[in-house]
């Protein structure tokens, strides 16, 4: 499932390839797309995310919104591309120079603008971690209020009623910058843990969001390694490196399964006993 920088590029490349272009043609297939069928001509006005959710806002006041889940993807081709695949296709956007496409995604639904919010999916989620507004003040806050306190890290940082954005990948990389078990409760946390997670949260956030993905931090790797070549096709710190040595004290990567998810760690950085 995508997560939340992932689904802030693809609002991205959606707000570059349709926002003030001509939309040629236009296909909905959804039933929650229905009356958007009636309409003469479409105009795409915004596209924005929010947690996981994509925010596609139309010139008519209406917003499409959309949760990819685990089935759903975004693709990006020129016009006369022919593409084929075995995916449901849900809608469709073509201009001159590109044709915008959601398959198989379920999660669809129109609103008016104007109370979006209202959304069962947005009005539940915490700040998106990936907005301006979401500072490492508001997150170390949201931390240690009662709802999140005494819970383990691991469960927090996938609830995405606390903070949105985080999944499977990103809460490996945010325990291991933050040097934490996933075990740890937050009550356990002293004030410089809770901070140190909070800035691990918007930081690894943030990279992945504009190294497409990459978690790693490459003025470390520049720092303490100097000729960074080695590492330029190294995503991620512990993520998907189980049985590797650890970049920073050459440890083993351990995987474990909490939860039915997969969490990836170094036992002797992120030491709990």
């Amino acid at each position: 499932m995508p997560e939340g920088p992932e689904t802030r590029r693809m609002a991205d490349r959606i707000r570059r390839s349709l926002i003030g272009k001509d939309i040629l043609h236009f296909h909905f297939n959804h039933e929650a797309l229905a009356d958007l069928k009636k309409v003469e001509k479409i105009q795409v006005v915004d596209a924005l995310s929010r947690g996981k959710a994509i925010i596609i806002r139309l010139h008519n006041g209406k917003s499409i919104i959309s949760h990819n889940q685990l089935y759903g993807k975004w693709t990006f081709h020129r016009p006369k591309t022919i593409v084929k695949s075995n995916r449901q296709l849900r809608m469709e956007f073509i201009t001159g120079t590109k044709a915008v496409r959601l398959w198989s995604a379920t999660d669809i639904q129109v609103l008016n603008s104007s109370i979006e919010s209202s959304h069962e999916y947005l009005k539940k989620i915490g700040p998106d971690i990936l907005s301006k507004k979401t500072d490492l003040r508001i997150i170390a806050d949201i931390l240690v209020e009662k709802k999140s306190r005494n819970r383990a890290l691991s469960s927090v940082l996938l609830d995405q009623s606390i903070l949105s954005g985080i999944g499977n990948y990103l809460r490996s990389e945010i325990l291991f910058f933050s040097l934490l078990h996933h075990s740890q409760k937050v009550s356990e946390l002293n004030q410089n843990q809770v901070l140190s997670l909070g800035k691990a949260i918007k930081e690894v956030t943030e990279r992945a969001y504009f190294q497409k993905g990459k978690t790693i931090d490459l003025k470390y790797f520049s720092k303490e390694f100097g000729n960074i070549d080695n590492f330029r096709r190294v995503k991620h710190m512990v993520f998907g490196r189980e049985g590797l040595p650890c970049f920073i004290c050459s440890q083993i990567i351990i995987k474990l399964i909490v939860s039915s998810r997969r969490i990836f760690l170094c036992a002797n950085c992120q030491n709990y006993s």
